[in-house]
């Protein structure tokens, strides 16, 4: 009982410590919203917002920038900051006032990707989805497979939070597969703990416990022990599947003190949780209802009816025998949240939403048949299956081998002074003179990126057509070429974070090319999975 109520303090003096901020950033808000000076209570605000580290570099408005922009760019970082402070409800509201001045897809897809993750937290699965698919599509629009595996992740997340984890487990194995063709480590151990925890809810704990010793390698070689920590939790959870009570329990025990001190409340919450489940079916039932008891206290200040939900369960079956009135009134928690969370009309949401997208891939499946049907010999169904599947594999590895040896060039190409260029003898996958035309690229945009490079201008410099140049670099790296600057811009950034731990991140961007450190924060992040600042912290 006695380390309930330090954990309880513990959750209290946190609470209390971010009410200043929050009181500070609902006056700016009220000033900014019905004063005349807006400008400076814009420039207030994001000062706010540095301060509590959503951002890398602190953003300053100047009169140039349109009214509109303006309130856009405040209400977002308004929304991300109350999500930050485990806020939903402040977050949704001021994600959909930004929403519609989102005049760029980039900007409304961190939009939608906020306003999902938001409504998720609330238990409201149906517009957490509907935001989910809105996000993904702008994704694909893109074509950058990084970008659409964090969408389809949400998406498997939202169906996991609605207990359909079969229709889960197909968005995360795709979002698998296209985070390894973007190489992105710390997306890949997102996605495996979301894997693990789908295959967790489907019972197949086997599964389970592969993708979160996956994650968990994955969390140790980048270095990153705030994830560390949130994959240990998930694998109590798995470990509890398996009947491995003790052995969760020790996973949980140096976890949860270190959420505490990393200030991370909501992955707290979930891991008394889970320490509550280990503890009680150990048979060690008052230890379990302390845990719960505090995990539920910080689902109720956060507004997540998902993980009260398995709270009030845990409380009301630890009570059962040693007070059954308390165990009543938590069993009828548990049924009332049990009914908020999930009714026959969001159901069918998600299965309209669930179809939407179906169809979508399926269209896009028969589009790729049509033009391989001349190609089809007529033959046996075991035949035509056999091909078929040697066909599917083959592709796979190439994308792969395609895709590692793109890396390799232009990880040489970015470290090698642009007069000694030459591309690596080993990378079969290109012949010599495409590997010559990577390397006329990489050179022009090393030598033109701060002042800025365009299809135009490169193509002007190959004396080629822009047609034809955006022909030959999709044929040879699978990406457009604005995505292929993009990305030469974005490894020649992570080689300066990593070079020189005193360059300021305003300095690297634009040293990259890009406008200001906002927009390439925003852009590193949802590449890599960290901001600039927290890479440059990672082991690599």
């Amino acid at each position: 009982m006695k380390r309930y109520f330090v954990s309880a303090l513990i959750v209290l003096l946190s609470a209390l410590l971010a009410f200043p901020q929050q009181d500070a950033v609902l006056q700016a808000l009220k000033d900014f919203d019905h004063g005349s000076q807006k400008m400076e209570q814009a420039n207030r605000l994001m000062s706010i917002y540095h301060q509590a580290q959503l951002t890398d570099e602190l953003i300053k408005f100047n009169a140039s920038v349109p009214a509109d922009s303006l309130q856009q760019q405040v209400w977002y970082w308004t929304g991300e900051f109350f999500y930050d402070q485990a806020q939903y409800k402040q977050a949704i509201s001021y994600g959909e006032k930004a929403l519609p001045l989102c005049h760029d897809d980039e900007m409304k897809a961190n939009c939608l990707n906020l306003l999902s993750l938001a409504c998720f937290r609330m238990g409201n699965y149906e517009k957490a989805a509907h935001y989910a698919l809105e996000c993904y599509k702008l994704d694909e629009k893109q074509g950058d497979p990084d970008l659409m595996s964090s969408s389809l992740n949400t998406i498997a997340g939202i169906y996991l939070g609605a207990n359909q984890p079969q229709e889960a487990e197909k968005y995360i194995l795709k979002a698998i597969d296209m985070a390894g063709k973007a190489n992105n480590l710390a997306r890949q151990a997102v996605l495996h703990g979301t894997a693990s925890e789908v295959y967790h809810a489907m019972l197949n704990d086997d599964k389970a416990l592969y993708h979160i010793n996956t994650a968990c390698r994955l969390e140790q070689q980048l270095g990153r022990e705030d994830k560390l920590m949130v994959r240990l939790t998930q694998k109590a959870s798995v470990l509890n599947g398996l009947q491995r009570y003790q052995e969760a329990e020790q996973v949980l025990k140096p976890v949860i003190p270190a959420l505490r001190r990393l200030g991370d409340i909501h992955s707290l919450g979930i891991a008394c949780n889970k320490m509550g489940m280990a503890l009680f079916s150990q048979k060690r039932e008052q230890e379990a209802v302390n845990y719960f008891r505090e995990a539920a206290g910080i689902f109720v200040k956060t507004g997540d009816l998902g993980n009260e939900l398995h709270a009030r369960r845990g409380l009301y079956e630890s009570l059962w025998h040693s007070n059954p009135d308390s165990a009543k009134l938590e069993l009828d928690r548990f049924d009332f949240l049990k009914d908020s969370l999930y009714s026959h009309a969001s159901a069918q949401s998600l299965a309209r939403f669930n179809a939407e997208l179906e169809n979508d891939w399926l269209k896009q499946e028969n589009a790729a048949q049509r033009s391989r049907t001349t190609y089809i010999i007529i033959g046996a169904v075991l035949m035509a299956i056999l091909i078929a599947a040697c066909v599917w594999w083959w592709m796979r590895r190439r994308a792969r081998m395609r895709e590692e040896a793109l890396q390799a060039i232009i990880d040489e190409l970015t470290k090698t002074p642009h007069d000694t260029i030459a591309a690596p003898e080993s990378q079969d996958e290109f012949s010599q003179n495409d590997r010559d035309f990577l390397s006329q690229i990489v050179s022009f945009v090393k030598d033109n990126m701060q002042n800025g490079v365009t299809v135009e201008s490169l193509a002007d410099k190959m004396c080629i057509t822009r047609g034809h140049l955006n022909r030959r670099v999709k044929n040879i790296t699978g990406t457009t070429t604005q995505q292929y600057i993009t990305r030469i811009r974005l490894e020649h950034a992570r080689l300066l974070l990593q070079q020189d731990a005193s360059l300021p991140i305003t300095e690297v961007a634009m040293q990259c090319g890009f406008d200001d450190a906002s927009s390439f924060t925003r852009v590193f992040k949802r590449t890599f999975g960290a901001t600039p600042s927290q890479h440059r912290g990672t082991k690599n």
